[in-house]
């Protein structure tokens, strides 16, 4: 008996390495991986995406220690490092240099008090990855698997490819979290990407937020919004607090609403969605100023990305009603209307 149990776990072993052992949880239907929908057609992927059955918030309180001794638990710390030193390793600077980012993932895959990067509530866990993929991509109207989406993240990340060390830890941290967090096959769950937030029925106020700014971020993010490097950035070590310019114009975080979100539970450090520190008029006016006052470069067009110029063409329904680029609105009105607000629904995204 003991020796067939010592040769079934050597075989799974085996099978975690022998390359990214993560089932597709999210039934395509009709549809398949790689497929370029209409907009007809991604509006049906989204509505039968949001009929999943929903599971509450975990209230599960999991730690580093109980990651699992062994080589799959060696995978998973080294996904821990990954994700919260992504500049050191695969950065520009970093060991690796493999692809563009300037940022660590736990920047905005925040850690819970725990220190694993992607369980904090609110703001975009990994918790539910491996049921909320493949996925329509609604700025290309590709469904594309978290693979895709983890490269995305990288802006391009043309080595990362899944059969290396480097995607397979990855994704086993995401199988462990799903398998720890006691999370059933084909369900969404609240809190897995960004808060509903009472907004204030006024136009966003970056002259406002100017002033929510400096007496509440400048101190991290620096008063350029160009945070702080660690010693030896030049050398892989990355930043201290992350550059709040790592985000292209046009991408979702250039979107008031979606970082008024994304800010309303998470900053200043120590907010929670239950304990938040900011208003939600605050957190409007930080994201207004944050996204006025600070020049970026317009999101690059990649295999994944349509461009500026041309996103969401494809899919005008699922375009966000506050998606505001000069490139796509002539009008300066019209683009202030559109940017600022006040909305009909900003705690709405199509893609989520």
């Amino acid at each position: 008996m003991k020796k067939i149990t010592a040769l079934a776990a050597f075989a799974a072993v085996i099978i975690i390495f022998a390359g990214i052992n993560v089932r597709a949880e999210y039934n395509l239907g009709k549809f398949k991986v790689g497929q370029t929908l209409t907009d007809p057609e991604g509006v049906l992927f989204f509505k039968e995406y949001r009929s999943r059955p929903e599971q509450p918030w975990p209230e599960i309180k999991l730690t580093e220690k109980d990651i699992p001794k062994g080589p799959r638990g060696e995978m998973i710390r080294y996904a821990v490092d990954i994700l919260t030193n992504t500049e050191s390793i695969i950065g520009p600077y970093g060991k690796l240099k493999w692809g563009e980012p300037e940022i660590n993932c736990v920047a905005c895959h925040m850690a819970d008090e725990n220190g694993l990067p992607g369980t904090k509530e609110y703001a975009l866990p990994f918790l539910n990855l491996l049921n909320d993929y493949p996925k329509l991509d609604i700025e290309t109207m590709k469904i594309i698997t978290v693979t895709d989406r983890v490269r995305q993240m990288v802006h391009g990340g043309p080595k990362w490819t899944d059969d290396t060390k480097e995607m397979k830890a990855v994704m086993e941290y995401f199988k462990w979290l799903k398998e720890s967090y006691k999370i059933k096959n084909g369900v969404r769950i609240d809190g897995t990407f960004l808060i509903k937030m009472d907004f204030p029925d006024r136009p966003a106020n970056p002259v406002s937020g100017e002033k929510i700014y400096k007496e509440n971020c400048a101190m991290c993010h620096g008063p350029e919004g160009r945070g702080k490097k660690n010693p030896g950035y030049e050398k892989g070590a990355g930043h201290i607090y992350p550059s709040l310019l790592a985000w292209p114009d046009g991408g979702h975080m250039s979107m008031i609403p979606f970082l008024a979100r994304f800010i309303y539970p998470t900053m200043p450090p120590g907010a929670t969605a239950s304990d938040p520190i900011l208003t939600p008029g605050e957190a409007i006016d930080a994201a207004a100023y944050i996204n006025t006052g600070f020049a970026r470069n317009p999101i690059q067009g990649s295999e994944n990305r349509a461009g500026i110029e041309a996103a969401y063409s494809k899919a005008p329904s699922l375009k966000p009603e506050y998606f505001a680029v000069p490139q796509q609105i002539l009008d300066p009105k019209e683009y202030i209307k559109i940017k600022y607000g006040p909305w009909k629904n900003p705690n709405f995204f199509p893609g989520e």
